[in-house]
């Protein structure tokens, strides 16, 4: 009896000390996790602190390059080139400004689809409202093996005139005020930069949470430019001497691609040729009118840079949203957690949410610097709540549409779906078309695939005379 009472209490002192122990290695396992939570919470403040302050070296470029009002005049001649589809919003006012530049020598030349695009119509009528204003339009047909942007760049860059000394490439949703011309040339010449570059800005209508959507993710892009940041060039919006233009190849670098811009940044890095920002060249561009158009265009840029600059979108997939994942991780371990993982959890995600919102902080600042009076209205004041308060969970957003827009091969881009083939060919379904619901065509030898309905040359179907005109 005394043998089995001697087993019984040890066998009870080896329970405890067993328990003991787990509850031991329970306690360790909580403290490490802790602690490695806290160490990726440093590692991700440390980001954000960089970030804020790149935010900052923006925000006081930007200030400072504003305040030169007056910009040098250069003489040459410049050419600049919108292409055009369709009826955007806010069409004939954008493309009005483009008549209205301070800039003594250059013309207009658009370009369209066909005859038919309902923007044919605009664009002749301020050609007739600004006669002084030499300008031209230029049908480049359907698209084969490339996006129809790239087609109608390709088009519209088929025949330059000797004469012309700069190209200067805008898109039809930009709103430019009357000195873009001017500073995009004038920093061109300064800087000696291969190319120089704007950016866009969405104007909010209503300040909704889908406009901030938008706003926030283009405005965090935005304030990466900067004086001696490497810059890529944005297709809305930038400039290049047409001398460099022709050596460089960029356009016959733009055959076969899904994008025109981010070929021309490829390009340009790959010559280690450096693009120069200009704030004076930030172009405004409305928000969009419903959340699936604004969705489509979000998932629409990550689309591209996956497929022209894979390396980059990775980077930016991974590095530029790890502190997103660390806050959410952060914040789980805080609502499941208990004792030291619940506190270490609030305070990395607290401090993770302090920095982004000094960050927003920031771009509102940029804000007021680019629109001083538009930023003083309700819809800006309520955009930049939204991107103070839940620029976390836009982030996260952002974050999502890029990894789908890794996983996809196709995409929908004013009307025309496009997809890229394993080769690396682009695959183009004109929808609506005459002969039928849709057109489908693609290079599978490296050629284009025949298709009468695309002149070759383009057809320059009006312009005005190429008069001397006053500065507007």
């Amino acid at each position: 009896m005394l043998t089995l009472l001697l087993l019984h209490a040890y066998a009870g002192a080896k329970g405890e000390m067993d328990n003991g122990e787990k509850a031991g290695k329970k306690a360790q396992s909580m403290d490490g996790f802790s602690i490695g939570l806290i160490l990726a919470g440093a590692l991700a403040a440390a980001q954000l602190v960089l970030l804020a302050l790149q935010a900052f070296e923006h925000y006081r470029y930007a200030a400072r390059r504003l305040q030169k009002k007056a910009y040098g005049q250069p003489t040459g001649q410049a050419l600049v080139i919108i292409p055009c589809r369709g009826l955007e919003r806010n069409l004939e006012e954008n493309l009005a400004g483009f008549f209205c530049q301070d800039y003594t020598n250059y013309s207009l030349r658009f370009v369209v689809q066909s005859e038919d695009d309902p923007a044919a119509s605009v664009i002749r009528r301020l050609m007739s409202h600004h006669p002084r204003v030499p300008a031209e339009l230029v049908v480049a047909g359907l698209a084969t093996n490339e996006a129809q942007k790239v087609h109608n760049l390709r088009a519209a860059t088929h025949s330059i005139p000797e004469r012309v000394r700069y190209l200067v490439f805008a898109d039809s949703d930009a709103s430019p005020c009357p000195t873009w011309l001017r500073a995009l040339i004038n920093r061109l010449e300064e800087s000696r930069a291969a190319a120089v570059t704007g950016y866009r800005w969405f104007v909010p209508a209503r300040g909704t949470f889908r406009e901030a959507l938008v706003s926030s993710l283009n405005g965090s892009y935005a304030m990466l430019m900067a004086g001696k940041t490497p810059n890529l060039v944005w297709g809305g919006t930038w400039a290049i001497a047409r001398q460099s233009f022709h050596e460089l190849g960029i356009r016959a670098a733009w055959e076969g691609q899904i994008c025109d811009d981010l070929v021309v940044a490829r390009l340009l890095l790959r010559h280690g040729l450096r693009v120069q920002y200009e704030p004076a060249g930030l172009v405004a561009t409305a928000c969009y009118a419903s959340t699936r158009e604004m969705v489509a265009f979000i998932h629409r840029q990550y689309f591209l840079l996956r497929h022209v600059l894979p390396k980059w979108w990775l980077f930016d997939t991974l590095v530029g949203n790890y502190h997103i994942l660390v806050f959410w991780l952060a914040v789980g371990a805080a609502v499941s957690g208990g004792g030291p993982v619940r506190w270490s959890g609030l305070a990395t995600a607290g401090v993770i949410f302090i920095l982004n919102w000094v960050r927003a902080e920031f771009r509102a600042a940029a804000a007021k610097v680019y629109f001083p009076q538009l930023s003083q209205q309700r819809p800006f004041r309520r955009v930049f709540w939204w991107d103070r308060v839940a620029n976390l969970l836009i982030g996260t957003v952002g974050f999502i549409l890029s990894i789908s827009a890794g996983l996809h091969r196709s995409v929908t881009w004013r009307g025309i779906t496009y997809r890229i083939e394993p080769n690396g060919n682009v695959q183009v379904c004109h929808h609506g078309t005459s002969e039928g619901s849709a057109l489908c065509s693609s290079r599978a030898d490296g050629h284009a695939s025949a298709d009468p309905r695309v002149p070759v040359p383009p057809a320059v179907v009006g312009a005005q005379a190429e008069t001397p005109r006053s500065a507007a």
